[in-house]
């Protein structure tokens, strides 16, 4: 286990949900771009707040992350919430898993960040993930953030610009295309507050 995956599977040791079960909100407002009832890959999904509301969607979600204990809650809430038909929580290292080819309708990136050159190759293996015409939708931090305590990355460099998204994701239709700030839920380790981030929504094709 590597040191980030053993922080976050730190983390998400306590019973309680360290990030909740509401949703992203972004994430939210994009999911009529979906293909109803499709296939879903949510990476970093940790406790699965947004798989396990994806799988009550009707979205039939592969919900992956590092931190076993992360993993564990997710499943344990989509077998409260009723969806363990339409919801798999498997814990993987995303920089060591052999991604699945042309498997899924969507792929959902919510705040997983990486180092420049292992973001070019998840976002290459993002890519391949996804089925011809599928969607892919992320929001991660922007660089201004890293100089902020409500939340996210301290390193700039785990931090991406619009301009990185466009190189990262050249070759894809863009739908969506943003910078914005919005409000930071408070979580076990961050007071929360405004957050600069960037988001994008793009087609496979």
């Amino acid at each position: 286990m590597n040191k980030v995956i053993e922080r976050w599977n730190d983390k998400y040791a306590p019973d309680e949900l360290v990030f909740g079960n509401e949703p992203n909100q972004f994430l939210t407002t994009q999911i009529h771009l979906f293909k109803p009832n499709g296939s879903l890959l949510a990476i970093g999904d940790g406790e699965g707040r947004n798989g396990v509301w994806l799988a009550e969607q009707g979205f039939h979600v592969l919900s992956v992350d590092g931190a076993q204990n992360g993993v564990n809650k997710a499943v344990k809430q989509a077998q409260a919430r009723g969806v363990t038909d339409r919801f798999k929580g498997h814990c993987v290292d995303l920089l060591k898993w052999d991604w699945p080819i042309n498997a899924f309708d969507t792929v959902v990136n919510l705040h997983v960040h990486f180092m420049p050159d292992e973001r070019a190759l998840m976002c290459k293996a993002m890519g391949k993930a996804l089925k011809p015409g599928g969607i892919f939708l992320q929001e991660v931090f922007h660089p201004d953030q890293a100089t902020r305590d409500s939340g996210g990355p301290s390193d700039p460099l785990l931090c991406v610009t619009l301009d990185d998204l466009k190189q990262d994701f050249a070759g894809f239709e863009i739908l969506h295309l943003e910078e914005c700030e919005r409000d930071i839920k408070p979580a076990n380790f961050h007071p929360g507050g405004l957050g600069k981030v960037c988001r994008i929504v793009a087609r496979k094709v």
